[in-house]
Order: C-alpha cells, then structure tokens, then sequence
C-alpha cells in the first residue's frame, strides 16, 4: 500500500489552478483520504492459524451495489466473487480462514456472519446463526492451483454503481439489525429492473459515486499477533455503472481492474525544478488479456488495464526489516509484494533485485560483490545474481533472515506457502529498496499534460512511466524485551519515489 502525502496534495492543489484540479477529477487516482470506487486489499492470509477480518464501509447516503473478489496467490485467478447490495452508512464484514471443501480438500474459505443483502445469498439467518461459510474453488478449476495457493491473495472491491429502484432501496434496508427483505435483489433480476452490462444496459443502476473505504486485519491467532491492513482507496475509475452476475460464465470477471471507462490517470510529482506537479496522462485500450491467456475458461476481463496500473507503479519499493535475535526479541519480518495487474496483461514473471541496497540502522550497505558475503536471496536462481529474483507469483512473499547464529530459522512471520527468503547478512535491523529495472508502461502510452507553476513534459520514456504496479507491506514481529509473554507485530505499508 502507498499512502500519498495530504498536505503535498493540498499545496499543488492552490498552485496547478482550477484546470488542473477539474482534469484531476476527471482522471484515475488514488484518493489520499481513503475512500473510493475501488478498494484494493493487498493480502490475505488464511494459512492454518491465520485469519484475516475484512470490513467494507458504505460511508454515503446512497444505495450501492458492489463486486468483492477474492484472488488467489499463484495465479490471480477468481475464487470467489458476489455481489454486495448495500444500504446507506452499511457495513459488510467476513472472514478468510483455512477450511475444507465439500471433498474434504483443505482450500481457504470465507466465514461471515453479516446479514448485508448479497447475491448469492450467503448468510439467511433462518436457523438463527447467521453463520454462512463458503470455500475458495479455484484449486478444483483452475490448471496449476492448489488448495494451498487459495489461502493466500488479495481482494479487490469494486462499486458497479448506485442502486436508483426504491423497491430494492427499501428491501435492503436494515430494521433493528436486519435488512426488511433481500429477495427484493433477486426478484428485481428475475423481472428485469436489473439487467447485465454497462451504462445505459446497466438497467437499475446509475454511475458509481464512491465513498467506500474498509479495513483488514491479518491475525495469527496462536502467536497473539495481529496487522491491520487498510485498503488503496482508488477514485474516478468508471463514470458509467457496471452490474454483472457472478454466476455468468461469460461475465463473472466483470467489472474488473480493467473495465472502467475512464481511460486516463492522475498522479503527483516532484518536477526538474524540485516542484510539485499534477501529470495526467491519457491511455491507449489493448487486447483482453483474459482471453488471451490459453486457459478456455476464462471470459473477458476489460481492455483498460492502464489507467489503475499507472497509479499504482512502482520502480522499486522500499521498506525496512527487523531480525534481531538478541535480548529475546525474537524479530522476524516478511515483505509481501503483490502484483495486481498481471492478469491483465501487465508484465509477468518479474525480475526483482537489491541491487541498489539493503542497508542496516548506521547506513551499511550490504556487500553483494564480496563471495559468501551471506547477503542475497536463497537459494540463488540458475543465471541471477544473489540481489536477484524472479518474483513469479500474483502474491510473493520475502522472508528476510539473518546469519546470526541465534537467528531462528525455522519459521517465518506469515507462514507462507509461496515465500521466497533473502538474507541480510549480520544486520539485524534496517531497509531495503527492492527495484524492478527495466519494466515500463510505454506500450499503452497515449499523452501526457502536466500542470503547475513551471509545468514539465513527458513522454513515453519518461521515469514515471518505469515499473511495474505493485502493493503490499512489510509484515514485521517480534517480543518484547521487557515482558516475554508479550508480542508486538506491525504492518507497514510499502514507498515509492516516482
């Protein structure tokens, strides 16, 4: 997760004039504030042990329907999505933990007691529980995904538009806790005041307004640590409304990262002269990368993947790590990097490096030159350097460790199936800058304009098209010193500098 800086924001706000703050408007950007059309939560984890609680807020007075999808870890892949029909200032809450599948698989699953109207319905309330619990499916669908790629992800959540029918307004509207009546939602398909598409065949719906926002918290429970998470918050993605049946084979996929309409992105930078600026650029469609991707099964997914992945690139990430294992801290720490637009087509398998440093408290730099300097990743991959990786996963995870002979080894903060690890040597304490070289977002460069007092120019080539889209956090633990039975654990979202 990258927070942008408020106070940056407000100052270039009075500088770029009233143009350059309507263009923002118009544009695709992440909303400092935290609430949006699109809330993207970079990680969950439902490995035994772990839960992770997800809280989506509909902070308007308005009644929204909203897409959440659940993808898994390898792949992307959708393993579970439904439609949420929520009422104003509603909250909707679940659960991913580890459970079995009908055929006793073990696979992640969804737990959740809300009685938000959904469709699918999941929790009915009828035998007085309110418990509804539903498995992750992808392992049983899709080639090369396991059970165990769906207990780790990412969510993403999507507001398909505002809901204008007062039958369906009134249905989901809650009384002393519970909503009057959700087959409101389903009848108002069956009738036809809800119709698949978007815009004008988007029937019952109006564009979306935004004002989501959410939290999660990813919590092992026999450890007594918890990581609160909160969501990128990302605005003005689609001026039209979107509503689609997650029980569609040909549109279950939609809406998508890639399927708003607004088709250019809005972002702040430090020019040349050391100004801030407001750079809008405008970008070119592509091919469905959906339907491109071999696999029959996989419907259409959008054709504008560029506006969401510019706000979201990064030439590098930086982050810090705690290992130590001294004075009984028992430090561990692992960076999940999360890569959000490869299904849609924007660079896979991506080459990672720290090249350019992992550096303890008093600005050590690592040694990756010296043999056997005990820095790098582990094990070293046929043709790469030790400050080289191949990141190959939607979801990876860095486990950091140290050569310090109390380091223990054996376990990791996440418990992660897919993690890879690097070592920092002797430190024990510092940050790294994890960069991806050589990646750019040129091929669907269409114009750029900047705004501000001396305002620059861009191009394809320039440095704020370099990266790739990625989100995610450093996952630090450990105990503290001074009461052994204690535990802290702290989640800190990764930077970037454009």
């Amino acid at each position: 997760m990258f927070k942008k800086n408020k106070v940056a924001i407000s100052v270039a706000t009075g500088i770029l004039g009233v143009v350059g703050v309507i263009t923002s408007v118009q544009a695709v950007h992440i909303n400092p504030d935290g609430t949006g059309q699109v809330l993207l939560f970079p990680y969950y984890n439902g490995t035994g042990g772990y839960v992770t609680n997800i809280n989506l807020v509909n902070s308007t007075d308005q009644t929204k329907a909203v897409k959440i999808r659940f993808r898994e870890g390898k792949t992307s892949h959708d393993v579970l999505d439904f439609n949420i029909y929520m009422s104003p200032e509603d909250v909707w809450t679940g659960t991913v933990k580890n459970g079995q599948d009908a055929s006793g698989n073990w696979t992640g699953v969804l737990s959740t007691t809300d009685r938000t109207c959904t469709l699918p319905a999941l929790a009915s309330c009828d035998d007085g529980k309110c418990l509804a619990e539903q498995p992750f499916n992808g392992h049983n669908i899709y080639q090369g995904v396991t059970g165990a790629d769906t207990k780790e992800g990412y969510v993403e959540v999507i507001e398909m538009g505002v809901v204008d029918d007062i039958t369906v307004k009134q249905g989901v509207l809650h009384n002393n806790g519970k909503p009057n009546n959700c087959k409101t939602v389903e009848e108002a398909w069956t009738k036809g005041t809800f119709t698949q598409g978007e815009g004008a065949s988007a029937k019952g719906l109006s564009a979306p307004t935004g004002g989501l926002f959410g939290s999660s918290a990813v919590i092992n429970i026999a450890k007594g640590s918890a990581f609160a998470l909160d969501p990128i918050a990302i605005d003005n993605y689609s001026t039209q409304a979107q509503h689609y049946l997650s029980h569609d084979p040909e549109n279950f996929l939609l809406p998508s990262l890639a399927s708003g309409n607004v088709a250019s992105s809005s972002i702040m930078v430090r020019n040349a002269s050391g100004e801030g600026e407001m750079v809008v650029t405008d970008w070119n469609v592509q091919a469905d990368a959906c339907l491109e991707d071999k696999d029959e099964l996989t419907p259409r997914c959008g054709t504008n993947p560029y506006p969401i992945a510019h706000v979201l690139l990064a030439p590098h990430v930086m982050n810090e790590y705690f290992v130590d294992p001294t004075d009984g801290y028992d430090g561990h720490t692992d960076w999940v990097i999360t890569f959000p637009m490869k299904k849609h087509g924007i660079h896979q398998d991506v080459v990672a490096n720290f090249e350019n440093g992992i550096f303890d408290r008093e600005e050590t730099k690592a040694g990756f030159s010296k043999p056997n300097s005990g820095f790098g990743f582990s094990p070293v991959l046929p043709g790469k350097k030790p400050d080289s990786s191949t990141l190959n996963r939607e979801v990876n995870v860095i486990s950091f460790k140290s050569t310090d002979p109390s380091y223990d080894d054996s376990r990791t903060v996440l418990s992660s199936y897919a993690k890879q690890s690097v070592t920092t040597g002797a430190f024990v304490s510092g940050w790294a800058r994890l960069g991806f070289t050589g990646y750019d977002l040129k091929a669907g460069f269409k114009a750029a304009q900047a705004y501000g007092s001396t305002a620059g120019t861009y191009n394809a080539d320039s440095n704020i098209y370099k990266g790739v889209p990625a989100v995610g956090s450093a996952f630090l633990e450990g105990n503290i010193s001074e009461n052994p039975n204690a535990r802290f654990g702290d989640a800190l979202p990764h930077k970037v500098q454009r």
